[in-house]
């Protein structure tokens, strides 16, 4: 789940929480003009359910630092 992405529409970095609260004519305006920050592929926005927040999804492209794995990620299992 990503928490924020760019809106083509005003050119504004949304986070998710933020976009969530506004009005659903605003969000509906703007859902299909979503893009990833990193790598400016398609976005989407995931509405709150009963168990997970607002966030965004995309088809990240194979160079994405947002779904990049940093070398030392492994560290954190180790602790």
């Amino acid at each position: 789940r990503v928490k924020r992405a760019m809106s083509l529409v005003d050119g504004q970095d949304w986070d998710a929480m933020e976009f969530a609260a506004r009005e659903e004519s605003w969000q509906s305006s703007r859902r299909s003009h979503l893009t990833c920050l990193s790598c400016g592929e398609p976005a989407f926005f995931r509405a709150e359910s009963n168990d997970r927040r607002p966030s965004f999804g995309a088809r990240h492209n194979s160079n994405c630092t947002v779904v990049a794995r940093a070398p030392w990620s492994v560290f954190k299992y180790l602790q």
